[in-house]
């Protein structure tokens, strides 16, 4: 059940989850199953309804411990960012107004549209990129590989410019400035970005019911986890067009400029399917930027025997939508490129 209470919400929840390694008799650390908090705690709707929780606000031993919280499970978040609103405590969904001006949303948009390298998005199953399947996702997306941002110096400022934002949004673990940021994660603990994504949604396009984070299997193979979405919107959708998280029942309305963050999986790796969202269908015209911070995990060759317990986690919840609602691809089975 959800709580709606304002205060202990961020000493309740530090105390309610605990990440999956415990001391061993002999005072090491142990590996051991770990089931993936299936419960959400909210804020109260009052305080959603009026844009979300200010943590500025709030209490030292409040912000203390729901920083703790963030980084025992997912991810530190510096909590004193101009304009950062909480919006669900567990999972955590934060967003950040004026995250970028108005000028720099324009510049990203008009980059990406001058570049003529807009394409039909698509989408992983499996860990493997394919065309929509089933209408599942329709808009388009522009890649920002290493080749494009070579050259398209406007794109690649325009960009520059959302990272560098991010590293003063995200505590850590973060990447070294410089190409090494968007270097693949070589070993367990290693953070890196993923290279931006600009995506734009016409008139009735969407993208359903997905989860950011790669599948077990993926992880396995890859060696590496995503950990933060941080998704900016670049124009103003009145109408249409919201993030809106299936499981928690909140959706986010597109503000020119704003951010949301949230944590598609545990610091240990594990997919967290609270987080499912949908691109609802726009009503006008929709611009986004979208980047992800990975993490290096053990690979399945570095683990005799397969994943851990902890890593995989454990059967249980499906993390399906609510009955009624579109979905996309089964959960942990996708992971998104826009």
């Amino acid at each position: 059940m959800a709580c709606t209470q304002r205060v202990p919400f961020y000493l309740a929840v530090y105390r309610a989850y605990t990440i999956g390694f415990r001391p061993s008799p002999t005072g090491g650390a142990k590996q051991q199953a770990w089931a993936p908090p299936s419960g959400i705690l909210k804020i109260s709707p009052e305080l959603l309804k009026s844009g979300g929780l200010d943590p500025s606000r709030e209490g030292p031993q409040a912000r203390a411990s729901f920083g703790d919280h963030l980084q025992s499970l997912f991810l530190p978040v510096n909590l004193e960012h101009p304009g950062l609103r909480v919006l669900n405590i567990d999972p955590p969904v934060i967003t950040v107004d004026g995250f970028l001006t108005a000028a720099e949303c324009d510049e990203i948009v008009a980059a990406a549209t001058a570049s003529g390298l807009m394409r039909q998005s698509g989408v992983g199953v499996g860990g493997y990129a394919v065309k929509d399947a089933d209408n599942v996702r329709t808009s388009s997306t522009l890649a920002a590989t290493t080749e494009v941002l070579a050259q398209q110096p406007q794109l690649s400022a325009a960009l520059g410019v959302m990272l560098s934002r991010a590293r003063g949004l995200l505590a850590g673990p973060l990447p070294p400035d410089g190409v090494g940021a968007f270097s693949r994660p070589s070993g367990p603990g290693q953070a890196a970005f993923e290279l931006p994504q600009v995506a734009r949604y016409q008139p009735g396009q969407h993208f359903l019911t997905h989860e950011d984070a790669f599948p077990p299997a993926v992880v396995a193979n890859k060696g590496y986890q995503r950990r933060a979405t941080l998704l900016v919107y670049l124009n103003d959708c009145p109408e249409g067009g919201a993030t809106k998280f299936d499981v928690l029942d909140i959706a986010v309305q597109p503000r020119k400029g704003s951010a949301l963050l949230f944590f598609p999986a545990f610091v240990n790796g594990v997919n967290d399917r609270r987080t499912l969202h949908t691109a609802q269908d726009a009503v006008s015209e929709k611009w986004v930027t979208q980047l992800w911070l990975s993490v290096g995990v053990r690979t399945a060759a570095q683990q005799p025997g397969g994943m851990p317990a902890f890593v995989r986690g454990v059967k249980g919840s499906s993390g399906a939508p609510p009955k009624g609602r579109k979905r996309g691809v089964r959960p942990q089975q996708i992971n998104t490129k826009i």
